[in-house]
């Protein structure tokens, strides 16, 4: 068998996919799998009231860290009680990288200070809006450990998740994975 007949890309190769909050816990581990799996990843650093470190920095040393072992991820940073800002993003993500084909929002535990729940809430709701009309929109919620998780998206982006039912019908473009 040839080289060039061994060789099958990655099962995401060709997706950009958006993720916010990629810089911490949860989503560092989802970018990782994601960008694993072949995607093109928007490491989305989100500031917000409380965060004690530069969301911005951390995007470009995760960007970095996963280039070095030769995946793709660039940095973005936006202020997640910026609504505007939020709203412009997906735009400037497919001027940048090509049109997104999914976004993840990592929503951080209902008990997390600042109303930080309802403000990422927000930011899914607006990220959501300006996606493309077949991109898959996932809001998760951080309760759930973050390996299962990651996980689940990847399989939801890959067609692998759901029951019967689902792989069935037409799959919806907005999904929620809860812990």
């Amino acid at each position: 068998m040839s080289h060039a007949a061994s060789y099958a890309p990655p099962p995401l190769d060709g997706c950009v996919v958006l993720v916010v909050d990629a810089t911490t816990g949860t989503g560092r581990v989802v970018t990782a799998r994601l960008c694993a799996a072949g995607a093109a990843v928007a490491v989305v650093g989100a500031g917000h009231r409380g965060r004690g470190d530069d969301a911005a920095t951390n995007a470009a040393f995760l960007c970095k860290e996963l280039a070095g072992i030769g995946l793709v991820a660039l940095p973005y940073q936006v202020d997640a009680e910026d609504t505007e800002a939020v709203l412009a993003l997906p735009a400037q993500i497919a001027a940048d990288i090509g049109p997104l084909t999914a976004a993840v929002v990592i929503v951080p535990a209902e008990d997390a200070p600042y109303g930080l729940a309802d403000t990422f809430r927000a930011v899914s709701a607006a990220v959501e809006a300006g996606l493309p009309v077949h991109a898959v929109h996932i809001e998760i919620d951080q309760e759930a450990r973050a390996e299962e998780l990651a996980r689940s998206v990847v399989d939801r982006l890959l067609g692998t998740s759901g029951s019967e039912s689902e792989s069935e019908s037409e799959p919806e473009s907005s999904t929620s994975i809860r812990g």
